[in-house]
């Protein structure tokens, strides 16, 4: 008589789908044909093939789905209460009692002589002990491993566990990425959950992206579905993008990486850092996609603003930091820390031409290992970064996805997070880089070459399925899958996740938000370099420098401007956000109301018009700042709901606004726009943008002035747009007369019907819309700036670049300002008047006439929600800049690459068409102060010598010896002259620094610390590791 284990056993040799009898209850093979099944066969009642009769000549069936409801269904995870499984033993023995009864007067009994009902059911007992025990084995325990508790004690032996009950297709299906939206669903309800899943209805969601849920419930709600509905209760990983701030838009927002890294302060870094991932964790996502750690050689990349410059030690030292403070320092566990993922790995920073994913045109190999995957090594060794994403490019004709040295490189260094591809990355092996004939192809090399989590390149059907057919044909190791699925279940089990998948519903996210605002503004502030100030004209002082009038010119001056990977219509950034014109206006009025503060935009920040944000400073409602926001929760504005003061530029993500009921919804937004106009009026745009599903009018004092009718068209602008003709106005759009001095009665009407047609993979917002406005004059807007400008003491000139320029896919051929802003620039220097030029942007510009005709230049990057502020505070001397050049400024694009750290044979001859030859206008390291400084007593504690195993401790003494409080960054290079190594070396190499920041006169003892091993060391003409520099 076969015993229940063994049949189970039989089972999966016969690969029959043991995973549908493990349930307690399914459709197909259900657990009740299983155990009535095992029961007839192993007491030799009748064939299998005549069970199946039996089976269903009998009314059982329904009666075990009636005694199996969904609430009781075995393995629901309801929070606080153990598996049912447990229950289901009364079940089976009353089904078995059922089957005893109806086999009593059955055919096939009577046919068969060898039936002893009497000895079968005095059988009952033992059979139903068989039940409990293989409950305990093949389906108790890994409810339990699902739902320790207190069962997993050991993280390796329960993750083994878990692993080896797992089939090709739940192994295949945690190491792909879930689109939050295909989950979710246009209703957002998550009734998309059974069709995302369809392939494998009981296998567990491995990692989802691009969510961003608003509260608790929206979370744990998928969460408690996956549990519900899978076999192994494994929780879900959630992903979020984190660069300069979470990808919700609806949190704080910091200075762009470009930014942080000119501030050379990693303290700093941290805090932005733990500040991040503190936001990040408080809406769910467990695992954020940063730091970016590309070195920024190429400053044409329109994603140089990612990166933290183009040092490999500077980089390190603060993508350790930033790391250090998503993660906590490693707290995983922690219900605050996230996992960093780490990109993009690796040498991506330099693609051919400036172009995005082209190939990498560095110095090889040993470029790529001496220096471009030391920050990367580092983040792992100091245990910050549990994952890292592999990059677009090819590195030495292989592409980074599978190439050999980039994984080899994590094994060596004991790297014991998980691997994800980029967007499209795997996707390119077959389209791109060629050098896979399938998607079949590209994911067997994926996983065999170290690979794991899969972006959106495939769907999920097509990666189960493939993954399933490369294990069957021996392409792919079943055990390669499980070894990838140990390390992304492991980092699931330091996060916690096993113990609680859920989130607090005590977490404040806004309160968060505030708390995080004055760092807001310390990273902008300390973010900002100033790179001129001829003749000391900074900080301005109207009362003594007699600044009667001060114009501000340029699109920037007023103008919202966070950079890629944030959005421009954020809901938290743009009620808090800060302009310079906002700010600088509150100073003088505050502090010198006799200076008059005039504005012009001048020019657009593209070649395009665009469409701009109406600053929440410029709206009001009965007083207070922004319009009032009437929610209703029908489309009609029948059914008000809720009123929230805000600016109507919204996106609502996955789900209806909070407080709705419905996606099917409408607001009504009413206000008054206060116009920043002097001088003559403005023949600019006014206008209202909306998503496809939605619908928006917009009166202007009563009058309807501009529609976004219904329809399947998304009219808001996206950040990159190539070849748009700039002659059109922007999209939804319409002609307006901005007088100055006027104010407007505004009402937006806007209505979301919910009748976009979704796609896999695509479009994850519900409904968007945006009120904006662009203030540069049709029909002569640098005209009107000069005329301006001409009445002033002084020029503010803020331009630069927008994330309509510069950001991922915004690769440019040049490094000016872009032609429009050229003209309006040229025009203003040709007055002859101090101009005080401000540059935001991603990227250095290389503009030598406008350096050299400044009387003082500032570059803020891209400086976040509270930029407008921190740039006014350091234009007044309300902060002292201290930031330092991160990537150099080159003096034209032609003379690239101009990093700092150049071999000796670099310059060794100059351009005949260049006066300035092949040196950058700013280098790396480079910055000025309102206060100066004196170093003294530099020193190494004693230590005259370096050697592989060493740590070097530089001390020296700052003092300011200035009249103003300020900051300093002592920085230690090492000096290639008179010494000799094995290759040749660049002629300097930063080695360490730091910032400190002392009161007028104060003097403070610096010590800076150099881990020889982790940043000296290179790969010999033998290929061997040697030091840097022999003496």
């Amino acid at each position: 008589m076969y015993s229940l284990a063994a049949q189970l056993h039989k089972q999966v040799k016969n690969q029959v789908k043991i995973k549908e009898v493990r349930r307690c209850s399914r459709d197909s093979l259900s657990n009740r044909d299983f155990f009535l099944q095992t029961f007839i066969v192993s007491n030799n009642l009748t064939s299998p093939t005549q069970t199946s009769v039996v089976l269903n000549s009998t009314h059982l069936g329904s009666r075990f789905r009636t005694l199996v409801t969904p609430a009781g269904r075995c393995g629901a995870p309801v929070r606080g209460r153990s598996s049912s499984c447990s229950a289901q033993a009364g079940t089976v023995e009353a089904l078995l009692d059922e089957l005893l009864h109806h086999l009593a007067g059955s055919e096939l009994v009577s046919a068969n002589s060898t039936v002893d009902l009497p000895r079968l059911r005095s059988k009952k007992d033992a059979f139903l002990n068989d039940v409990v025990s293989a409950f305990s084995d093949s389906i108790q325990r890994p409810m339990n491993i699902a739902q320790h508790g207190n069962v997993a004690t050991n993280k390796d032996k329960f993750i083994a566990d878990l692993v080896n009950e797992m089939t090709v297709s739940e192994l295949a299906i945690q190491m792909h990425l879930m689109f939050a939206d295909n989950i979710i669903g246009i209703n957002s309800d998550n009734a998309g959950y059974d069709t995302a899943m369809e392939v494998d209805p009981t296998a567990s969601v491995g990692v989802i992206h691009d969510w961003y849920p608003t509260n608790s419930t929206q979370f744990n709600s998928i969460q408690q579905l996956n549990l519900e509905k899978s076999r192994l209760k494994i929780p879900f990983l959630a992903f979020g993008e984190c660069v300069h701030g979470v990808g919700s838009f609806r949190q704080s927002m910091f200075p762009q990486a470009i930014g942080l890294s000119a501030s050379f302060d990693p303290s700093l870094v941290y805090d932005v850092g733990r500040a991040i991932g503190t936001e990040a964790r408080a809406i769910g996502v467990h695992a954020c996609l940063a730091p970016v750690l590309d070195l920024g050689k190429e400053p044409r990349w329109g994603r140089v603003q990612e990166a933290w410059g183009e040092d490999y030690v500077h980089t390190a030292l603060m993508g350790i930091q930033f790391a250090r403070g998503l993660s906590k320092n490693g707290s995983w566990a922690d219900p605050d820390a996230v996992v960093p993922v780490m990109k993009h790995f690796a040498a991506y920073g330099s693609p051919k031409s400036g172009l995005n994913a082209a190939p990498h045109m560095g110095r090889g190999l040993r470029e790529v290992m001496q220096e471009m995957l030391v920050p990367f090594k580092a983040v792992v060794d100091l245990g910050f970064a549990r994952g890292v994403m592999m990059s677009y490019n090819e590195l030495d004709e292989i592409p980074a996805h599978v190439h050999p040295v980039l994984y080899g490189a994590l094994a060596e260094w004991g790297f014991d997070g998980f691997t994800l591809a980029d967007d499209t990355g795997m996707e390119q092996l077959f389209t791109s880089h060629g050098v896979a004939s399938s998607p079949a192809d590209a994911i067997a090399q994926w996983f065999n070459a170290g690979g794991m989590v899969n972006f959106y390149d495939f769907p999920i059907d097509v990666w189960v399925n493939s993954t399933i057919d490369l294990v069957a044909n021996g392409t792919v190791k079943k055990a390669t899958l499980k070894d990838h699925v140990t390390k992304i279940l492991g980092v699931k089990y330091d996060l916690g996740l096993f113990d609680n998948p859920y989130l607090s519903d005590t977490i404040n996210v806004q309160s968060l938000t505030t708390e995080h605002a004055p760092l807001t503004l310390d990273a902008a502030r300390k973010s900002i370099v100033l790179l001129e100030n001829r003749n000391s004209i900074l900080p301005l002082d109207p009362k003594s420098q007699n600044l009667r009038t001060m114009a501000l010119i340029g699109p920037f001056g007023d103008m919202l401007n966070y950079g890629d990977y944030s959005g421009q219509w954020g809901m938290y950034p743009t009620n808090h956000s800060s302009t310079i014109r906002q700010a600088m206006k509150a100073h003088l009025e505050t502090h010198y109301p006799s200076t008059q503060l005039v504005s012009s935009w001048g020019a657009d920040t593209w070649t395009y018009h665009g469409q701009y944000n109406i600053p929440n400073y410029l709206l009001s409602f009965q007083g207070a700042l922004g319009m009032r926001g009437t929610y209703f929760a029908d489309t009609n504005f029948s059914e008000p709901v809720f009123t929230l003061q805000e600016t109507p530029n919204r996106d609502w993500g996955l789900y209806p606004p909070v407080g709705l009921p419905s996606n099917n919804f409408s607001v009504i937004w009413e206000g008054e726009l206060e116009v920043p106009v002097d001088g003559a009026p403005v023949d600019g745009w006014l206008g209202v943008a909306a998503a496809a599903n939605c619908s928006a009018r917009l009166f202007v004092d009563g009058v309807l002035v501009a529609e976004k009718v219904l329809s399947p068209n998304n009219t808001i602008i996206g950040n990159i747009q190539v070849g748009v003709d700039n002659a059109q106005p922007p999209p939804g759009g319409v002609e307006f007369l901005f007088q100055a001095g006027a104010k407007h009665q505004l009402r937006l009407e806007f209505q979301a019907f919910n009748t976009v047609i979704k796609r896999a993979n695509f479009g994850s917002l519900n409904a968007e819309v945006e009120l904006f406005w662009n203030l540069v004059d049709r029909r002569d807007a640098v005209k009107r700036a000069v005329d301006l400008a001409k009445k002033a003491d002084v020029v503010v000139l803020a331009v630069g670049a927008n994330w309509n320029s510069d950001g991922e896919s915004g690769d440019r051929a040049t490094l000016g300002l872009s032609p429009n802003q050229t003209v309006l620039a040229d025009a203003i220097y040709d007055l002859g008047k101090p101009v005080i030029l401000v540059l935001q942007g991603g990227r250095p510009f290389a503009i030598p006439e406008h350096y050299t005709n400044s009387a003082a230049v500032v570059n803020a990057f891209f400086p976040g929600q509270s930029g407008g502020q921190a740039i006014s505070d350091v234009l007044f001397g309300v902060y002292n800049p201290g930031a330092r050049v991160p990537l150099s400024v080159p003096f034209d694009v032609g003379t690239l690459p101009v990093y700092y750290n150049y071999k000796s044979t670099a310059h060794a001859n100059n351009y005949t068409d260049e006066n300035a030859g092949s040196y950058p206008i700013y280098s790396f390291g480079y910055g000025l102060s309102y206060t100066t400084f004196e170093s003294s007593d530099f020193n190494t504690r004693g230590q005259k010598t370096f050697s592989l195993g060493s740590n070097i401790t530089f001390s020296t003494r700052i003092t300011n010896t200035g009249n103003v409080a300020g900051s300093y960054v002592p920085q230690v290079y090492l000096l290639r002259a008179g010494r000799v190594s094995t290759i040749t070396v660049a002629v300097k190499q930063l080695v360490a620094f730091s910032r400190v920041y002392l009161d007028a006169g104060e003097s403070a003892v610096v010590d800076m610390d150099l881990e020889v091993d982790r940043f000296l060391q290179v790969y010999s003409n033998q290929c061997d590791l040697d030091l840097y520099l022999r003496h």
